[in-house]
């Protein structure tokens, strides 16, 4: 017999999204969408990389947004620096509400 669990099915196009949805499926204590839920561990490896490194990307963006505000700042050029400086809330922001 199947059971279904009300884990959130990923919208389409967002792959970051759909490899947390599979890593959640495969989590041990986490109850599956599924009881016939299987993944072999090298996929679920590679899925772990894959979001590992999107996390890293992000995590950089957001300090090249701040550094470049800084140079703005720097120069005098506060409307440009307060542009990238939003750009990089953006980021943190974005990092932060796929963590939680």
């Amino acid at each position: 017999m199947t059971t279904t669990s009300t884990t959130p099915t990923p919208k389409s196009g967002n792959l970051e999204t759909a490899l947390r949805a599979i890593l959640a499926e495969v989590t041990p204590g986490n109850r599956p969408f599924s009881s016939d839920s299987f993944l072999p561990d090298h996929l679920i490896e590679a899925a772990q990389a894959a979001l590992a490194g999107t996390d890293q990307a992000a995590r950089q963006h957001a300090h090249n947004a701040l550094s470049t505000a800084a140079w703005h700042i720097a120069r005098g050029e506060a409307p440009q620096a307060l542009s990238r400086m939003r750009r990089a809330q953006s980021h943190i922001m974005a990092s932060m509400e796929v963590t939680a």
